[in-house]
């Protein structure tokens, strides 16, 4: 069976199928979720999502979500405006930027595991307990070894 009228089973690739079930995770978590906050998209509450509760430095938060610090610290400005986190330079160090989620922050956070937990009910009672988690196992393993990879000191070339 194909997903779309013409595409072969040869062309039902994995990029695609990812795509798809991407799609629909983003369809199922706006239905589900409302727009309790709509001026924040995924990347928003992924970001608020990192943040541990005492704060996080932007270059280690940066780190976390496989970012770029000048990348995230344009997220953590959009947050900030809208008052989800508050950040300060500190002290001791004033290029460094310590940022905290504030109590809108931790609403919208939140909000957002409440979402993803209520999709997420959904699809295994969709497919079944033993294959949902089959596939998040499966994803797990996955994003496992991708963060070791990009974790592990590149080798170094002889010289």
């Amino acid at each position: 069976m194909t997903l779309v009228n013409d595409i072969s089973a040869k062309e039902e690739h994995i990029a695609m199928l990812l795509e798809y079930a991407n799609r629909r995770l983003r369809r199922d978590l706006t239905r589900v979720g409302g727009s309790d906050f709509p001026t924040l998209r995924g990347s928003h509450f992924r970001i608020l999502q990192l943040i541990p509760e005492g704060g996080s430095r932007v270059t280690d938060l940066a780190e976390r979500a496989l970012m770029t610090k000048q990348a995230l610290g344009q997220l953590v400005d959009h947050l900030q405006a809208g008052g989800f986190v508050e950040s300060q330079q500190l002290p001791a160090d004033r290029r460094v930027r310590l940022v905290r989620r504030t109590a809108k922050g931790d609403a919208a956070r939140d909000a957002a595991l409440e979402v993803i937990a209520a999709v997420e009910d959904e699809w295994r009672a969709e497919v079944g307990e033993r294959r949902y988690a089959t596939m998040r196992a499966v994803l797990r393993e996955l994003a496992d070894a991708d963060v070791r990879a990009t974790m592990s000191p590149e080798p170094q070339a002889d010289v």
